[in-house]
C-alpha cells in the first residue's frame, strides 16, 4: 500500500511538472510574439523614417549620410526581425511575418534604387496592409496562448494540491507549505519578468510611432508656410516690393525653423550612433551669441544682450547649436521679452537665456532635458518635436558643461555654465602684438 501511494505521489508530481514545461514553452512562445509585434513595429517606423530622409535628401534637406544612416537603421530592424523568424518553428503568424518581410525587402529595393516615390507607394498599397495582417495574427495567437497558459495554471495547480494533501502525511506540514511557497514565488517572479520585458518593447514602439506622427505633424507646418508664400511670390507681378519683401522673410523664417528641426534629428542621431565630434579651441562668447542671434533678428525678434566679454575653450558651431535651441525655446514658449547675459567667475563663464514667460509647470521641470517628452497624448511643449532641450542639453554636456532651468524673479532662465578660458583673451592680444612688431621690423 505504501508503495502504491508513493507511486501515486510521484505520477502526480511527474504529471506536474510536464504541466509546468508545457507553461515555460508557451511563455516562451508569448514572448516571441510580443517581441516580433514590437519589432516588425520598429521595423515599419525605421521604414517610413528612411522614406522621409529620402525624400528630404532629394529636396537637399538632408545629405546623402543622413539618408545612408537611416536606411542602416531600416535594415538593422528588418535583419532583427528576420531573426525572430527563425525563432517562430512553427508559428500560426509564420506566413503573414514571412509577407510582412517580402513587403518590406520590397520598399527598401525601390529606396536602394532611388526611387523614393515608388518606395513611398509600396508602404501605403503593401507594407501597412502586410503589417496590419501580421499585427492581428500575433496578437491572436497571443490571446491563444494565454487562454493556454491560464488552463496549464488551474491543472498545475490542481495537481500542486493533491501532491500537498498527500505528502502530509508522510512529512512535516512545515516543509509542504515552504515548498508550496518557494513554487508560487518563481512562477510569479518569472511572470513578472515577462511582462515587464513586453511592456517594455510596447512602450518603445508607442513612442517610435508617436515620434514619427509628430514629426510629420511639425515638419508640414513650415512647408506648407514656404509652399503657400511662394505659391504667393510667383503669381505677383512685382509691383508690390514691400509686401513680396515681407513673404520672402516669412519664407526665410519657417525655413529656418524647418533647418533646425532637421539639425535637432540629425544630432540626437549622431549622438545615439557615431557621436558627434566636438574641436575645441579658444573662442570668444560674444562672436558666438552674436551669429546666434542674427537669424532671430532678422525675423524681427527683439533679443536683449548684456554682459561683459568672456574667453572659454569650446566648439564655436556646436555652442550656437544651443544657443539657438534656447532663443527658439523662447521664442516659441516665453514671454514678450527675450535677452541673452553673458557673466563670468571663479573658472565658469555663464550664457543665460532668459525671457518673462510664465515658465515651465513645477511637476514637469525633472522631464525637461528628456527626448520625446508626453503629458498624456500632448506634448509637453506644444510646437516642438520633443528634441530641441533635449539636444541643447547633450551638447552642452560634449562641451563639459552643464545645461539648467531656473525660474526667479518672474522670469525663465535656461543656463549654459562652461569652464572658463583664463588669461586666453591676453594671450590673443599679446600675440597680436608681437605679429604687428615683427610686420614693422620686416618693414624696416
Amino acid at each position: 500500500m505504501t508503495l502504491l501511494l508513493v507511486v501515486f505521489v510521484v505520477g502526480l508530481a511527474f504529471a506536474n511538472s510536464i504541466s509546468a514545461g508545457r507553461v515555460t514553452d508557451n511563455a516562451r512562445a508569448l514572448h516571441w510574439a510580443n517581441s516580433s509585434l514590437g519589432t516588425a513595429a520598429l521595423t515599419r517606423a525605421a521604414l517610413v523614417q528612411a522614406v522621409t530622409f529620402a525624400a528630404l535628401e532629394e529636396s537637399d534637406l538632408v545629405t546623402a549620410e543622413d539618408f545612408a544612416a537611416a536606411m542602416t537603421e531600416a535594415r538593422g530592424a528588418r535583419e532583427r526581425l528576420d531573426a525572430l523568424q527563425d525563432l517562430g518553428g512553427e508559428s500560426v503568424s509564420a506566413a503573414a511575418l514571412t509577407h510582412y518581410l517580402s513587403s518590406v525587402d520590397a520598399a527598401l529595393v525601390a529606396l536602394d534604387s532611388g526611387s523614393s516615390s515608388t518606395a513611398k507607394d509600396l508602404i501605403v498599397s503593401e507594407v501597412e496592409a502586410a503589417y496590419i495582417g501580421l499585427r492581428d495574427s500575433l496578437q491572436a495567437e497571443q490571446d491563444d496562448i494565454q487562454t493556454q497558459i491560464d488552463a496549464n495554471n488551474a491543472g498545475a495547480n490542481r495537481a500542486t494540491d493533491f501532491i500537498t494533501f498527500f505528502l502530509t502525511f508522510a512529512i512535516p506540514a512545515s516543509a509542504v507549505l515552504i515548498y508550496r511557497v518557494i513554487a508560487k514565488r518563481s512562477v510569479r517572479e518569472h511572470q513578472l519578468t515577462a511582462d515587464l520585458e513586453i511592456e517594455a518593447e510596447r512602450a518603445v514602439g508607442r513612442a517610435k510611432d508617436e515620434f514619427i506622427a509628430g514629426l510629420s505633424h511639425e515638419l508640414r507646418t513650415p512647408l506648407t508656410s514656404i509652399y503657400g508664400f511662394a505659391e504667393i511670390l510667383t503669381d505677383s507681378d512685382g509691383s508690390d516690393v514691400e509686401g513680396n519683401k515681407d513673404l520672402a522673410q516669412i519664407i526665410a523664417n519657417e525655413a529656418a525653423e524647418m533647418t533646425r528641426m532637421v539639425d535637432d534629428l540629425l544630432a540626437a542621431a549622431r549622438i545615439d550612433s557615431t557621436g558627434v565630434q566636438v574641436e575645441h579651441a579658444p573662442t570668444q562668447i560674444s562672436d558666438v551669441v552674436e551669429s546666434a542671434v542674427t537669424p532671430f533678428s532678422r525675423a524681427g525678434l527683439e533679443v536683449k544682450r548684456s554682459g561683459g566679454e568672456a574667453w572659454v575653450s569650446t566648439d564655436a558651431a556646436r555652442l550656437r547649436h544651443v544657443i539657438v535651441n534656447l532663443l527658439s525655446n523662447a521664442a516659441r514658449h516665453g514671454g514678450d521679452n527675450i535677452g541673452i547675459e553673458v557673466s563670468g567667475g571663479e573658472g565658469v563663464v555663464d550664457i543665460e537665456v532668459w525671457d518673462d514667460g510664465p515658465g515651465v509647470p513645477e511637476e514637469q521641470v525633472e522631464k525637461l532635458f528628456e527626448r520625446f517628452i508626453h503629458n498624456g497624448a500632448a506634448p509637453l511643449l506644444t510646437g516642438s518635436i520633443g528634441l530641441g532641450l533635449a539636444v541643447a542639453s547633450r551638447l552642452t554636456s560634449l562641451l563639459g558643461g552643464k545645461l539648467s532651468y531656473q525660474r526667479f524673479v518672474g522670469k525663465t532662465y535656461f543656463i549654459v555654465s562652461l569652464p572658463g578660458l583664463e588669461q586666453v583673451a591676453e594671450e590673443v592680444k599679446d600675440s597680436q602684438e608681437s605679429v604687428a612688431e615683427m610686420i614693422r621690423a620686416m618693414s624696416a
